[in-house]
């Protein structure tokens, strides 16, 4: 992963993971919130080494999809 990783969700940027912190504005929708943030959880995984590769938004996505299946 690069130092500073960008989030994307429905095409617009929505947080930034910089090492080991993700950076979430509060503007970002109450809905969207558990994808952003499970987004976010996939890049630090991958930042510190417990998820081998480089982030790529649709396994970041696909993550936050089996995150949201889990909890159902």
């Amino acid at each position: 992963m690069s130092e500073v990783q960008p989030i994307i969700h429905h095409g617009a940027l929505v947080a930034i993971v910089i090492a080991d912190q993700a950076i979430i504005p509060a503007a970002v929708p109450a809905s969207d919130l558990p994808v952003v943030k499970a987004k976010c959880l996939y890049a630090l995984e991958i930042a510190v080494g417990e998820r081998p590769g480089a982030y790529c938004d649709a396994s970041a996505s696909a993550y936050a999809q089996a995150i949201a299946a889990a909890r159902n």
